[in-house]
């Protein structure tokens, strides 16, 4: 799928806590580079991760829903430099990259987010996805 300045992908999974599976997303510019990535480790607790923006797994800022399947929407708005998270519809992550929110210094989040995404592809250690819809959203 070609996208504009937003993007979206939906991932059916029901992974829970413990589970110990991961889910990994990157976006991808037109040249094949990464130009950005979302991650969710379900592990002891369920946390996520942007990538090239700092390191490790945080917790989520907001209860994600109780239900046993869940689908993840992820969505990076290209003009904003924002990224946002949802699960069953319940948004759960928004941030707003930037020098502050984005502190790793072995690599600067700009040098990925700021390209223009094109493309989004699963990670082949993605072992949480079931199923999977990526749209274009104006």
């Amino acid at each position: 799928a070609v996208v504009s300045t937003q993007s979206g992908h939906y991932a059916g999974t029901d992974s829970v806590a413990g589970s110990g599976k991961t889910e990994t997303v990157y976006f991808v510019d037109k040249d094949g580079f990464y130009a950005g990535a979302v991650l969710i480790n379900f592990g002891t607790q369920i946390e996520y991760h942007l990538g090239w923006c700092y390191s490790g797994y945080k917790p989520f800022p907001a209860t994600l829903p109780t239900e046993t399947q869940k689908t993840w929407t992820f969505t990076y708005n290209y003009t904003e430099q924002r990224v946002v998270y949802y699960c069953n519809g319940v948004q759960v992550v928004n941030v707003l990259l930037s020098d502050s929110s984005c502190p790793r210094t072995s690599v600067k989040w700009s040098d990925y987010w700021n390209r223009k995404t094109t493309q989004m592809k699963f990670s082949s250690t993605d072992t949480a996805s079931d199923s999977y819809c990526i749209s274009t959203l104006q």
